[in-house]
């Protein structure tokens, strides 16, 4: 005769936590307005022909413009993705990390800038994906920011949306990191009283 195997019960999910949501807004809010006033900025200033390059540190920091038809750091730059793909990504990306803030354990505050941060750094290239058109008319994002090496070369061009994502991303890490040793923390504690 067959047993029955015995169901584990699943974990708890932890509920829902919104008081950080407001600082998540303004973070959103702040960093999007950033982004897309430095490359309207960008835009106007220095795209050739009438545009040049502004050196900010010889020879390290340069703002110059470039419109990466691709995706980050130029990948996939010349394949014709379109802006609706983009936006399916967006979409996700935001969902998701919308999720994980919304689940992660003690994660504090820092989770809600973290957001922010993603958010609006993926509408803020979203957004140039449908007002930004090159000559041969392909939608396309404003990068401008540009670090040099001092042995030659440099980094492929990049804009405020891009630091706000990666920045989000490292402190997203950085607080699922620290909620997690905060949690196992309260846990060795409680087990010894």
């Amino acid at each position: 005769m067959l047993k029955k195997q015995q169901a584990t019960p699943e974990p708890a999910r932890p509920p829902l936590d919104l008081r950080g949501w407001p600082l998540g807004l303004l973070t959103f809010a702040l960093a999007l307005a950033l982004d897309l006033w430095t490359k309207s900025w960008a835009w106007t200033a220095l795209r050739p022909p009438a545009g040049r390059p502004v050196i900010v540190w010889e020879p390290l920091l340069e703002l110059s413009f470039a419109h990466n038809t691709g995706a980050a750091f130029g990948l996939l730059r010349g394949l014709d993705v379109g802006g609706g793909a983009f936006a399916v990504m967006a979409a996700l990306v935001i969902t998701y990390t919308a999720v994980i803030v919304a689940r992660m354990p003690q994660g504090g505050r820092l989770r809600f800038v973290a957001l922010g941060l993603i958010v609006s750094g993926a509408l803020g290239n979203l957004h140039d994906r449908f007002v930004r058109f090159d000559g041969l008319g392909r939608s396309g994002v404003v990068d401008f920011i540009k670090i040099n090496y001092p042995w030659g070369g440099s980094w492929p061009n990049f804009n405020v949306a891009d630091v706000a994502l990666v920045v989000g991303v490292g402190l997203l890490l950085l607080g699922g990191y620290l909620g997690a040793r905060r949690a196992a923390r309260s846990g060795t504690e409680g087990a010894a009283s």
